[in-house]
């Protein structure tokens, strides 16, 4: 499944990396590190990369990156949406194909990733829930407030048992 009731991932291209940068950069979150020893710099590839698109307008609302593949059977997903085009749930739902698409594309046991807790619901998971694990508090600044970002991971396991 790549699409949803209110978003859809389409393929991103190399055409689409300028587009990124200004995306994240808007998003004023800088996840995109990459792993310790790396040297290549911040054009590594991503083993998949997505636009995020509004079904309804068919607007890029941002993007959703799968990185980081390790091979013991982890991947790191990130998604990057335009603050002033994204509505609250877009992301949630951008998260959640992105984490399906991982488990279906790729011989994974875990996805990490991070949310706000405007989004953190649609997983599952309450602020202090002992899944997550991290909180970077009031990290963004979203629709007049700050939000506290927390890392989870979702393991294959749990994402079949829920479908």
């Amino acid at each position: 499944m790549t699409s949803t009731r209110r978003v859809l991932l389409r393929p991103a291209t190399a055409a689409d990396q300028a587009d990124f940068f200004r995306t994240v950069l808007r998003t004023g979150v800088e996840s995109v590190r990459l792993p310790t020893g790396r040297t290549e710099g911040p054009s590594r590839r991503s083993d998949a990369a997505f636009q995020v698109v509004n079904k309804s307008d068919g607007k890029v609302l941002g993007f959703s990156l799968l990185f980081a593949l390790d091979q013991a059977g982890h991947i790191r997903c990130g998604t990057y949406l335009d603050p002033e085009l994204n509505r609250l749930g877009a992301g949630s739902e951008a998260i959640a194909l992105t984490i399906n698409y991982a488990f279906a594309m790729f011989n994974v046991d875990r996805v990490i990733t991070e949310t706000t807790e405007a989004s953190l619901g649609a997983f599952g998971m309450r602020p202090g829930d002992e899944r997550v694990l991290s909180v970077l508090k009031d990290h963004l600044y979203f629709r007049g407030r700050h939000w506290n970002l927390y890392g989870f991971q979702v393991e294959r396991s749990e994402w079949l048992e829920a479908a």
